[in-house]
């Protein structure tokens, strides 16, 4: 087996692979599957999954492959343990990485307006160094975003389902319910256990959904 090591070179292949694994990954839902992620969302409908736009597909597949576990893990590492056999070598170290994807909700500190800006997470005060080209030329400092991250040896990029925290995503019900039940003493190591990061990526994507704000923050593919 081939060891691959992914640089900030690579950023753009591994946006390109990523959302090719994406779509193969999200091909694999069953149908209970996916009426399971619509009724987690509050988009399952008259018997349908009620998506009225791009940006709402987008966040309802990332919460599908990221933070819908009904084994105990997501479907990127499922998608690894059945169909490794698919997918090439560059793939395989991708989807490695994207097992361990974790949620977080992150502010931004600064960016060098071309390829990376600093962060700060909420909870844990962890800082990660974010590669995504399109947001260090738009970021602005103070900047709260929520999303799944997927962690490299010096980088991190974003899942590409990223919901812009506002202040009524913050108060919305939803956010709340689960915030209210983090002990204090609990708060920095919350979101390292992937189920907890599950249930607050489940909070404020359905928030975004019933709120109608899907499309305050959009990933452009590169």
């Amino acid at each position: 087996m081939t060891q691959i090591t992914f640089t900030p070179a690579d950023y753009t292949e591994i946006r390109r692979r990523s959302v090719d694994l994406h779509s193969k990954i999200f091909k694999k839902l069953t149908k209970d599957d996916d009426k399971t992620c619509a009724k987690h969302l509050g988009v399952w409908r008259n018997k349908a999954v009620a998506l009225e736009s791009d940006e709402e597909v987008d966040l309802f597949a990332d919460y599908a492959i990221y933070g819908y576990r009904p084994r105990g893990f997501n479907m990127a590492e499922k998608y690894l343990r059945l169909f490794s056999r698919d997918a090439d070598e560059f793939e395989l170290a991708l989807l490695r990485h994207m097992r361990h994807a974790h949620y977080a909700i992150y502010q931004a500190d600064e960016t060098d307006g071309n390829e990376f800006l600093q962060a700060t997470d909420v909870f844990s005060k962890q800082t990660y160094r974010l590669l995504d080209r399109q947001m260090a030329q738009t970021a602005y400092t103070g900047l709260m975003l929520a999303g799944y991250l997927i962690d490299f040896d010096d980088f991190t990029i974003q899942t590409g389902g990223t919901v812009k925290v506002t202040r009524e995503i913050l108060q919305a019900d939803e956010v709340v319910h689960v915030i209210d039940h983090i002990e204090d003493e609990q708060l920095a190591s919350f979101l390292s256990d992937a189920a907890n990061g599950a249930k607050l990526a489940r909070a404020v994507v359905s928030a975004a959904f019933r709120l109608g704000q899907t499309g305050n923050f959009q990933h452009q593919a590169v």
